[in-house]
């Protein structure tokens, strides 16, 4: 049994920055001086934007494990209504494994202040971050980014799509013009994408294609923007013109045109029974004469720590996301 993690920890109410800072400092030279075989050690960056109290228990568990996949400098962003700068540094190690060898340290800075403060959050980061590493922003679900220039200072941002009607995925595109943008969603619909890939690869299956006239996407329960997403994938990769989004009782629907001018009729619909993998049930192509089915088989994506994984700073964790969220966000927008 892994032992608990060693805490240090200070509050301040009422605080300037400059205490902040002093006081990283002070728990950093603390430990330098007690020589008892920990190292401070940062891979990167973490910035929380200021999330719902709806988020706490998803934010508290995505940081609960940093100090085993990315020990990082994180500073989480909270609001409160109070014309004050509240504060907490905690410096958290986890205690060495075997004789010998070295436990590792990451330090977390909370920050609560009104939104005066808040909307100049790039600034109060400033003195915080780490300018030799990489910083993520990170927005559990339910938070926005309380000051836009934040996007300046980091180098991606850290989202999850998966639930919801997607009406966060046009933000979303918009974002990925000017950063890159790691979504869980995304990782978790890695096995849909690389089964369809599979299914078509043979010559007479790449041939269908061109006569598909039905997509039938089954979704589970609240997560039609993952069906979304996926069904803008396959329209992006077969170089279909997404067509207007309907929906109406768990069922969306829509027409896209295939690059000949015929037409695949597009239906996602909620599956009251499904335990999906990645929120995806069932993916279904089907012709005239034809009809190709990927189910979730042998899925295994729910084993991976998908959140390490979106913290580093891979371009391969994007490929091909912003093309499917442009082509899944223009059938939203013809709806509109």
């Amino acid at each position: 049994m892994t032992a608990a993690p060693e805490l240090s920890r200070w509050r301040g109410e009422d605080i300037r920055l400059d205490a902040v800072v002093a006081e990283l400092a002070r728990v950093h030279r603390d430990l330098q001086d007690r020589g008892d075989g920990h190292a401070l050690v940062r891979t990167l960056n973490l910035v929380v934007a200021p999330a719902p109290s709806a988020a706490a228990k998803v934010v508290d568990d995505g940081l609960a494990g940093l100090g085993a996949h990315s020990p990082s400098r994180t500073v989480a962003l909270r609001r409160h209504e109070s014309d004050r700068l509240d504060a907490e540094v905690v410096l958290e190690c986890e205690q060495a494994g075997a004789a010998g060898r070295m436990g590792v340290c990451h330090d977390r800075v909370t920050l609560v202040g009104d939104d005066s403060r808040l909307e100049h959050a790039a600034s109060l980061l400033a003195p915080l971050l780490l300018s030799d590493l990489p910083a993520v922003l990170w927005l559990p679900p339910g938070s926005r980014i309380p000051d836009s220039r934040l996007l300046e200072r980091v180098h991606q941002v850290l989202v999850d799509s998966t639930a919801g009607d997607g009406s966060d995925l046009p933000l979303l595109e918009e974002l990925t013009g000017s950063v890159r943008v790691h979504d869980l969603a995304w990782g978790r619909l890695e096995f849909w994408r690389a089964a369809t890939a599979a299914a078509f690869a043979p010559p007479e299956r790449r041939a269908l294609l061109s006569r598909i006239t039905h997509l039938d996407v089954r979704y589970q329960g609240d997560t039609l923007a993952a069906g979304l997403l996926l069904a803008g994938w396959v329209t992006a990769r077969a170089g279909w013109r997404p067509g207007a989004l309907e929906r109406v009782d768990g069922r969306a629907h829509a027409q896209v045109a295939r690059p000949d001018g015929g037409q695949v009729a597009l239906l996602l619909t909620r599956d009251a029974e499904a335990r999906g993998c990645g929120g995806i049930e069932m993916l279904t192509f089907r012709s005239d004469a034809e009809e190709v089915s990927i189910g979730r088989g042998a899925a295994t994506s729910h084993l991976r720590d998908l959140f390490a994984e979106a913290l580093q700073p891979m371009p391969s964790f994007v490929r091909g996301y912003a093309e499917s969220l442009k082509a899944a966000t223009a059938m939203l927008a013809q709806a509109a």
